[in-house]
This record gives C-alpha cells, structure tokens and sequence, in this order.
C-alpha cells in the first residue's frame, strides 16, 4: 500500500546504540495524495528511568503500565509495512525505531535514506528547520509539542504544505510509493491495548476497570485452602523455593489450575488492601507493603497500580509524609547532579545516611518521579521499601 506513515518518537534521551528508549511513539497514515487516514500513539515501557521528563512531561508510572517495544512491533510493522515514513529530524527517529526492532529481535532494513525527513524539505524549500518554527511559518497549530501524536499530526500537515512548492510537488508520487520497495520483516500483529498520557491518573477509568475484574471471594474448600497456606507463607513476606512447592502441591490437590491460582492471588491482594485501608489512613509504608507482595505473586504493573488506586479510594487520608529519622538511610535515583547534590544536603542537615545502593535496611528511595522504573526503584518496590518524592524531605 503506497503512502506515508508520518511517525514520532519521545525517548528517553540521545543514546540509541546502548542506554536510550523509545517511551511514546506515534504514527500518522496518509494515502498516496496526502489525505490523513489513521492515527494511533502509545506510551511504550522503556524499563528504566524516563530521562529528560522536563522536555517530553511524560509520567513514570503512566509509562511502567504500558506494553513494552516488543509487545507492539507487530502492530507497528502493519502499520508501516509498505509505506513511505516520514519523520521531522527523521535520522533521529529512524536511527531509534531500528535499534527497538533490533533489540526485539526482528531487526528492519530501514535507514535515514529510506525517509522523507521534513526537516531537511524545511532547508530545501526555504522554511525554518526547526518544526515549531516551520510549523509557525505556515499558520500549522503545534499545541503541546513534544506530545509524540501532536508532532507526528504537525509533521503530516506540515509535509503536505511543502507540496505547495514544485521541487517538492514533481517528486510526489515518487516519495509516496518509496516505502512499497522496502521489506518488512514478519511480526504478528497482537492488537496490544494502548497506553495513552494520563492512564494513570485519578478518574481515568483504566485502573478502576482492572481491579473491578478482581474477584474478592474464594468459591469452594480447596481455594480456601490454598489462600490459607498462601498467607502462612508470605508471613515472612518472601516465597522459598520449598514454600514454592507446597504451593503448587495444594493448588495440584484441589485441581487448582495457573488461571485459579493467578484469580485468588488478585483475591488475595484485595484483602492485603482491605487490612492496609482499615484505619482509614494508608501509609507510604502501607503503600510498599501492597506493591511487594503483588511483585511477590507476580502481577503485572498495571495491576499493582490498580490495586493502590483501589486502596487510595477506600481512605479518608493518603499519607505521603515519612518518619524518617536521623541516621536513616537514603538513596536518591533520577535526580539531576545538581538536585541531587541540593537534595543530599537538605537529608544531611536532617541527619540521613545518603546510601549508594538499594539493600534491605534503607528507609526510603527518593525519585525524581515516585513511579520511576529505575533499577533502585524496582528493587525498592520488591523489598518493600517505599519510593516517594522529593518532598519527603520538605
């Protein structure tokens, strides 16, 4: 299919070959004249922290409930297959969306060569480069840039401006029918759900739709009795590989299959929440407490994000303070050197411990943003230890 599939990209920084990420990708799909078709955008989980969030404004924890690059390179492949991709600063995003393939495992052909890059027409038909100065010299709306999808239906619209100008009009039909030359590899479409900026947050419906599928009561002897055993077990709240065992031995007995089991683990969360909300305060503590053991009985992100939105509209009170005294250890991630060399001094002058590393005994680990997906912050959320703001020292 002839075409283009106008794309943008926000990641993580500039690093593609090693560090960086793809964290919100959007296409823009435009017939062979130009006419917008389709659209779709994603937050994708790059699986560490988000970088420079003061440019792109993207959320942590909107990103740590979105599907990862791999869950999404089929869909993306049919949206992309045989059309030409454009792109503002297109090496930028070509040389990015093929380092992702790659790491996939389904590496592309694609190259800066094989794009229009609308950045480089800006140059050729005399517009500023700079596409909220290109887009300005047109009269083109640009509202929130650095919004993957409002730059990618920017960069369309703008594209089709520059056919206005015959050098740009003559090679037309030529650019639009580029893509078709250009194999693809073979990648299942799995129709992945998107994540859009603001799942997350309160009232938007998406965390209240996955704990209403949450079952909260156990429906015969032998799931009783597994919930039973289950809570005996994360008494200590850690699985042992022999209490692993004795687990799937009572789930064997009672004919319990992996989706039970996965049911009444949920059913089992609901009553952590239940026991963590019943003085009508839920505590920085008690929010750690629910993320380590879902981590435990291995939900998904979105579900744990679920479950805490779940317990914060069962409180009157949400405390985001901590008792953190003097000598308590610290540990800062996603901070700026400059924040963080303000922030160590403020926590000194407390009497904190700045610690380098996350390990058992640390009181808090104190994030640029609470819901990073830094490594500190992972092995935080799966030691119990509560990651909070930086207004925790305020």
């Amino acid at each position: 299919m002839s075409g283009y599939a106008v794309i943008d990209l926000e990641t993580t920084g500039f690093a593609y070959k090693s560090l960086d990420r793809i964290c919100e990708i959007a296409v823009v799909l435009l017939d062979a004249e130009g006419r917008r078709e389709d659209a779709y955008t994603t937050l994708v989980n790059p699986l560490r922290d988000l970088g420079a969030q003061h440019i792109h404004g993207i959320d942590a924890t909107d990103t740590r409930v979105a599907p990862t690059f791999d869950r999404i390179v089929g869909d993306l492949t049919e949206l992309l297959g045989g059309r030409t991709v454009v792109a503002h600063n297109a090496p930028f995003d070509v040389r990015f969306l093929a380092a992702e393939y790659a790491r996939a495992g389904v590496p592309i052909a694609l190259t800066p060569d094989d794009a229009v890059c609308t950045m480089k027409l800006a140059r050729e038909v005399g517009v500023p480069a700079k596409l909220g100065d290109a887009c300005q010299y047109y009269g083109i709306p640009l509202d929130g840039a650095h919004a993957a999808l409002v730059d990618a239906e920017a960069t369309a619209v703008l594209l089709n401006r520059y056919r206005e100008h015959p050098t740009v009009d003559r090679r037309w039909h030529q650019l639009a029918t580029a893509g078709e030359r250009l194999a693809w590899p073979t990648a299942a479409p799995l129709a992945t759900s998107v994540v859009r900026r603001g799942a997350t947050r309160p009232g938007s419906g998406l965390l209240e739709s996955v704990v209403a599928t949450f079952d909260g009561a156990s429906h015969h002897a032998g799931e009783a009795a597994y919930l039973d055993l289950l809570e005996r077990v994360l008494l200590d709240r850690k699985i042992t590989a022999s209490e692993k065992a004795s687990l799937d031995s009572e789930a064997a007995r009672h004919d319990l299959s992996g989706a039970d089991r996965e049911r009444l683990h949920r059913t089992y969360m609901l009553g952590i929440v239940d026991v963590a909300c019943d003085d009508d305060v839920l505590t920085a503590d008690e929010r750690a407490h629910i993320v380590q053991m879902a981590n435990l009985l291995g939900l998904a992100d979105l579900e744990v994000e679920a479950l805490l939105a779940h317990a914060t509209s069962k409180v009157s009170t949400v405390a985001a303070s901590l008792d953190l005294a003097p000598g308590a250890l610290v540990v800062f991630t996603g901070h700026s050197a400059a924040d963080k060399s303000h922030l160590t001094a403020t926590a000194e002058a407390r009497g904190l411990v700045i610690w380098p590393g996350v390990k058992k005994g640390v009181a808090a680990v104190i994030a640029k943003d609470p819901g990073s997906n830094s490594g500190k912050a992972k092995k935080a959320r799966d030691l119990g230890i509560p990651v909070v703001g930086a207004d925790v020292l305020a």
